[in-house]
């Protein structure tokens, strides 16, 4: 199981959001990331043992 994690700059914080729901496998995770980095946001993978990988480079605006 895989779920996106969303980072924001609120101010001078960074804000993560692990609020989104858990996707059945990594592929599947991997092609929801792919459309929310092309409509401009910073994403990240979280696996089900609690690890995340930045897939998005730098820092949000």
């Amino acid at each position: 199981m895989w779920k996106l994690v969303f980072y924001e700059r609120k101010g001078m914080r960074m804000v993560v959001d692990k609020s989104a729901p858990w996707l059945p496998n990594r592929a599947a995770a991997e092609s929801w990331a792919q459309f929310y980095m092309r409509q401009g946001y910073h994403i990240g993978l979280q696996s089900q043992d609690g690890r995340i990988e930045r897939l998005s480079g730098g820092l949000p605006g």
